[in-house]
């Protein structure tokens, strides 16, 4: 089911979610799939409809700053750099997990990646919802990230309880990908944010 992002329908999708249910839902880059991420066989729907193995983790979408501490176990000075930089933005950091996070979100590793998204529908469902919402891109493996919820559909239809049609996705580019779980930073992925923007603050 498609249903435009007003109040109404956010507040619908935000019930799904919290009832263990999978959205898709558009950010600034790509639409992402959305699940409560401390619901691990709510997480395993994701793998299923993604056709993805298991053993890699997956983005969640915070509020902001306050989400944090119930997520990760620390901040470093170069993480607490970027953050001022590029939050709220298309900038996915990896920090060392809490431990209570649920296995299945980490992929087997001890780290989890954050994004405090800029887009205006996530952060209103992000309100909805009280608490950070997983957010990896809305397609099967190995295909490109859907960007309109018609690609959604198209592609995972069958597996959705609810699409939120926010229009064509802002970016062809997923969000930049940047390891902050030590003193040091680590470029995962170039994304929407390039490499150059970040070594503007950060040596990488």
């Amino acid at each position: 089911m498609i249903a435009l992002p007003t109040p109404q329908n956010i507040n619908q999708a935000a019930d799904i979610v919290k009832n263990g249910g999978l959205i898709a839902y558009p950010t600034e880059t790509v639409y992402g799939l959305g699940v409560d991420p401390h619901n691990t066989e709510a997480i395993r729907k994701i793998f299923t409809a993604k056709g993805r193995a298991e053993d890699k983790g997956i983005i969640l979408l915070i509020r902001g700053l306050d989400d944090l501490s119930a997520l990760v176990r620390t901040v470093s000075p170069t993480a607490q750099i970027l953050i001022e930089a590029f939050w709220p933005g298309p900038l996915t950091l990896v920090f060392r997990a809490n431990p209570d996070l649920s296995p299945a979100l980490l992929g087997g590793r001890d780290t989890v990646a954050l994004r405090h998204s800029s887009s205006p529908i996530a952060t209103e469902l992000l309100t909805a919802l009280g608490g950070p919402l997983t957010s990896t891109s809305a397609n099967r493996s190995a295909e490109p990230p859907a960007r309109s919820a018609t690609e959604v559909e198209n592609a995972l239809g069958d597996h959705l309880d609810l699409i939120l049609d926010g229009g064509p996705s802002g970016s062809t580019l997923p969000s930049t990908l940047v390891d902050v779980s030590t003193d040091s930073a680590t470029l995962l992925r170039e994304g929407a944010i390039s490499a150059q923007k970040l070594r503007a603050h950060i040596y990488l």
